[in-house]
C-alpha cells in the first residue's frame, strides 16, 4: 500500500475529534507547534535545577513548569481546516517509530557561552532515534505545505531565556558543573499538537490532537 494513500484500519489516525480538548478559533491557531509531553516527576526536577540556577545568581526568564516540553517542530499559524492534514501527518511520522526512552542529562546553551540567549538541559540515550522521529515529522509536514526545517535538529527542553546576554564566567561555570547531572528519563509515546495563545501571564498551551508511536513490544 502506498504509504501516503488511506489509512489501513489497524494504523487509523488520532482525529482531533477523538482527543481535542480546546478547538481552534475559526480564523486558525497562533503558533501550533508539534511537541512531546513531559512527566510530573521530571518538571520537578527541572523545575529544581531552575530554583538552583537562580541561586548561583542566573537570571532569566525562567519557562514554567506547566509550559516545559520537547519540541519537535513549529509549524506557526495554522487555519481550523488543516488540522485532520496535519493530524494525518503525524500520525504516519509516529506510526514508523516504536515507543523509546530519553534522558534529560547536563546543560548547555544556545547559540554558545560568549552569546547566551537560550538555557537548555539536553538529551541523552535515545537521541538518533528521537532525531529520526523529528525528520519524519519534517518531511510529512513538508509534504502538505508547511516549510522544513533549514537547520539540524537538536532535541533540548529550554528552561530559560536571557534578556541580556549573562557574563561568560557565570554560564561557562553552570554548564560545568552540571555536565554530568542527569535529572530523569521519560518515554516518549506520543507525539502532540499544541496551540499556543498569549495571555498577559505567558503563553498557554492547549492540546489539540495526538499521535501513537507502536508499542514496542
Amino acid at each position: 500500500m502506498d504509504p501516503r494513500g488511506p489509512f489501513p484500519v489497524e494504523r487509523a489516525p488520532i482525529y482531533p475529534a477523538d482527543c481535542v480538548s480546546q478547538q481552534p478559533h475559526e480564523a486558525g491557531v497562533a503558533r501550533a507547534f508539534v511537541a512531546v509531553e513531559l512527566p510530573a516527576d521530571l518538571l520537578k526536577a527541572l523545575n529544581g535545577v531552575q530554583a538552583e540556577l537562580r541561586g548561583r545568581g542566573v537570571r532569566a526568564r525562567w519557562t514554567r513548569a506547566e509550559n516545559l516540553h520537547l519540541t519537535l517542530k513549529f509549524l506557526g499559524p495554522l487555519p481550523a481546516g488543516r488540522l485532520r492534514a496535519v493530524t494525518d501527518a503525524m500520525q504516519w511520522a509516529a506510526a514508523e517509530y516504536a515507543a523509546f526512552e530519553l534522558t534529560a542529562a547536563g546543560i548547555g546553551v544556545f547559540p554558545g557561552i560568549r552569546r547566551a540567549r537560550v538555557l537548555w538541559v539536553g538529551l541523552t540515550e535515545a537521541a538518533p532515534v528521537l532525531t529520526r522521529l523529528q525528520r519524519s515529522l519534517d518531511e510529512r509536514l513538508g509534504e502538505i505545505g508547511f516549510a522544513r526545517e533549514g537547520r539540524g535538529f537538536q532535541g533540548h527542553l529550554t528552561l530559560g531565556r536571557f534578556s541580556a546576554i549573562p557574563p561568560d564566567g557565570l554560564i561557562a561555570d553552570v554548564v560545568s558543573a552540571y555536565a554530568s547531572e542527569r535529572f530523569g528519563s521519560f518515554k516518549v509515546r506520543e507525539v502532540v499538537l499544541f496551540q499556543s495563545d498569549l495571555r498577559p501571564q505567558g503563553p498557554v498551551y492547549t492540546a489539540l490532537a495526538k499521535a501513537q508511536l507502536r508499542d514496542p513490544r
